[in-house]
């Protein structure tokens, strides 16, 4: 599979934008927890909480992303398709985003969750 049609490469693709966008949206609170210490820094000031944790949770959820992203790229890679359910997973997420803020990046799980299906169902026609 060539690494343009992995929707494990694109999800990961994904996580780094999410992770490399955060100073260009969170900048206040990005330079809020890194005046703070960086480590314990979100909770550190009960009035700043909330400020620090837009940048950590957004921060976060692009890393995790990202994990999700690899695995599913070394399943492609071991089984020639993604695995069973994260077409689903990345459709359902994406719907609930889009629900919650319309105005978000959460359109671009679709795109990836088609390519996951039609890999998933392309490997499972070529099978014998």
């Amino acid at each position: 599979m060539k690494v343009w049609q992995s929707s494990g490469a694109w999800t990961t693709a994904l996580a780094v934008v999410h992770v490399a966008a955060t100073t260009l949206f969170y900048g206040d609170s990005v330079r809020s927890i890194v005046d703070s210490g960086i480590l314990f820094a979100v909770d550190a000031d009960p009035a700043l909480t909330t400020v620090r944790g837009a940048a950590f949770w957004y921060v976060t959820a692009g890393l995790l992303l990202g994990l999700v992203g690899l695995m599913v790229l070394a399943e492609e890679r071991r089984t020639g398709r993604p695995p069973a359910g994260f077409a689903a997973l990345m459709a359902v997420t994406g719907v609930w985003g889009i629900l919650m803020t319309p105005l978000s990046g959460f359109w671009l799980f679709l795109p990836i969750a088609a390519l996951a299906r039609w890999n998933r169902s392309r490997s499972t026609q070529d099978r014998p």
